[in-house]
């Protein structure tokens, strides 16, 4: 394999990687990602605002 081919192809999957974890990280949206996490307060089983 050239020298440049391999360069080429070591840029592509680094690039695609960056690009699978931010969706991964931040989501479809923008504002939710992999884990799922929101900012909406809630009234736990006591009453106490989370």
């Amino acid at each position: 394999m050239p020298p440049s081919l391999r360069k080429a192809v070591a840029a592509a999957i680094g690039g695609g990687a960056i690009a699978i974890a931010s969706v991964l990280i931040t989501g479809p949206s923008g504002n939710d990602g992999l884990e799922g996490v929101s900012y909406i307060p809630y009234k736990d089983i006591v009453g106490v605002w989370t």
